[in-house]
């Protein structure tokens, strides 16, 4: 395969979101009413005692990283025309995924999960070069189709970010389906219960249960841990990232805890033109 390609489609995306780790002073975010989240008792003492000298330096220490994150949302046989421009726009086929993740093995990228940039930025290990991070959005079932056979034979570990209400509906990834994926090595994370917008949720209690319940339902569901949240639509406020906090999530895509960072937003667009292999190597150096 030439290298010279990463979209042959006019009409493919492929979303990429430029992780850029900037060190700036933690926000203070407002933790919701305490009868909806009760904090751990390490939480709820506060620190009244200096870390020991031995930890000083670590804590000094400001890490940062540039990783750039592959968002896919719908991956498919072909592209269809009847479809709407947003949703094709929002497809890759199974044909060019699998050349996206050829391209990345021949190119040198070392595929990594958001638990290992977390681990990154909270215990100081470090990043293989050239880390990527692989995510889908919604939980289609499309995605176990046609992108879980190239994740398979290249051995990269992705995140799929499910709307807990969704799973099992149809054209919806199913609870088997789901299991499947974790014995396969990948990541489930929580997309919310029901995709809404949490910056328009005022009642306490119903971001709650977007946030917090969305975990609980999957990890009794999948009897395995949690750990990701992926805001819907990319939209988040002080309110709703307290709450994925709160809620015991180690890493939420636009905020890690402990270190957080900034992130923007980059489209890679297909369906203005065709778009080059290229593309991924100039996400990862554009600054």
């Amino acid at each position: 395969m030439k290298g010279s390609m990463l979209l042959p489609s006019r009409r493919v995306l492929v979303a990429a979101l430029l992780a850029l780790a900037a060190l700036f002073p933690a926000p203070c975010l407002p933790s919701p009413p305490q009868q909806q989240i009760t904090p751990n008792a390490a939480e709820a003492q506060p620190l009244t005692t200096s870390p020991p000298d031995s930890l000083q330096p670590a804590l000094r220490e400001k890490r940062t990283a540039k990783v750039p994150i592959l968002v896919y949302h719908h991956v498919s046989q072909s592209i269809s025309e009847g479809g709407s421009s947003g949703l094709r726009r929002l497809t890759v086929t199974a044909e060019i995924f699998a050349q996206q993740m050829q391209y990345l093995q021949d190119n040198g990228y070392h595929v990594i999960t958001f638990s290992d940039l977390a681990d990154y930025f909270e215990k100081g290990k470090e990043l293989p070069t050239l880390p990527v991070i692989i995510s889908f959005d919604d939980g289609w079932e499309t995605q176990f189709e046609y992108a879980l056979p190239s994740l398979e034979k290249y051995h990269y570990p992705a995140t799929f970010f499910v709307v807990t209400d969704y799973i099992g509906r149809r054209g919806f990834i199913s609870w088997p389906q789901l299991q499947t994926l974790l014995t396969d090595g990948m990541r489930i994370g929580s997309h919310s219960r029901s995709h809404p917008r949490l910056t328009k949720i005022k009642d306490a209690a119903k971001l709650w249960d977007q946030i917090y319940n969305s975990k609980i339902i999957l990890e009794a569901q999948l009897e395995a841990s949690v750990e990701e949240f992926a805001y819907p639509y990319g939209s988040y406020n002080a309110k709703a990232a307290a709450a994925v906090k709160q809620a015991g999530y180690r890493a939420g895509r636009l905020l890690f805890w402990g270190r957080p960072y900034i992130w923007r937003r980059l489209f890679v667009e297909g369906g203005d033109g065709p778009q080059r292999h290229g593309e991924i190597h100039r996400i990862y150096r554009r600054g």
